[in-house]
């Protein structure tokens, strides 16, 4: 479901290619940046109670790690 909702919001909010997003894809590989980082952190702090510190979300570079985060940390 983490997956489906992140890939849902790089399709809508960032026009990324459905094919592009892969478990392994990265961050970089899709063209989101700082600011694009910080508003999927911000969603899905709305979506699942999940805060994602600056620190940590420099540290994501996959797909897979935002989805194992999310995952990990949800309430």
């Amino acid at each position: 479901m983490v997956l489906q909702n992140l890939r849902n919001l790089l399709i809508d909010r960032f026009g990324c290619f459905e094919e592009d997003i892969t478990l392994s894809a990265t961050l970089d590989d899709l063209n989101l940046y700082d600011h694009d980082r910080e508003e999927i952190a911000v969603w899905f702090g709305d979506l699942y109670g999940v805060e994602i510190s600056a620190e940590d979300l420099a540290a994501l570079e996959t797909v897979e790690d935002v989805v194992g985060y999310i995952e990990d940390h949800m309430e």
